[in-house]
């Protein structure tokens, strides 16, 4: 990434761009035909606009997964880091407070953990007391939100049919 803004310098007219001075790691498939076969250029070339324009993308696709960070930056530092050392201590007790915790982290994740496998053994009793014939359905409201779960019975089945 270093050697990027150099690469974007560099007329490939003056000299062309050697496959041993770029990274092919950061080359996806989709972009190996343009940045190593262009037809246009010495044979062993590598298309220096095509691999800036094919970096910028993977850096900028990282970036947005989070992946990678960039220092100075609001928007695409690690939010992370600013939760370390003393800014973190300052801030903590009143954050858990807001949030109404008041236990610490791992308690409060193990709790939430044993509320879902609670209600996911609930849901498979409830599937084994229907029998063979019951099926879930998920139905996904318009916009988002949240999903309801419904059972739906082979009766309740045929009777939405014949409406």
């Amino acid at each position: 990434m270093r050697r990027l803004p150099a690469l974007s310098r560099r007329l490939a007219k003056h000299r062309p761009l050697l496959p041993r001075e770029v990274d092919a790691e950061l080359v996806p498939a989709m972009w190996k035909r343009a940045v190593f076969y262009n037809t246009k250029l010495p044979q062993g070339a590598v298309d220096r606009a095509a691999y800036v324009v094919c970096v910028r993308e993977q850096l900028h696709g990282a970036l947005n997964r989070r992946d990678v960070f960039a220092a100075p930056s609001n928007r695409w530092a690690d939010p992370r880091a600013r939760l370390d050392g003393p800014q973190w201590e300052a801030l903590c007790a009143d954050l858990l407070a807001g949030l109404s915790l008041t236990e610490d982290a791992g308690e409060h994740l193990a709790q939430l953990a044993r509320g879902l496998d609670a209600a996911w053994r609930q849901m498979a009793d409830r599937l084994e007391e229907a029998g063979t014939d019951a099926q879930v359905e998920i139905v996904v409201p318009e916009g988002g939100g949240r999903a309801p779960a419904c059972r739906r019975t082979s009766s309740a089945r045929s009777a939405s049919r014949s409406r």
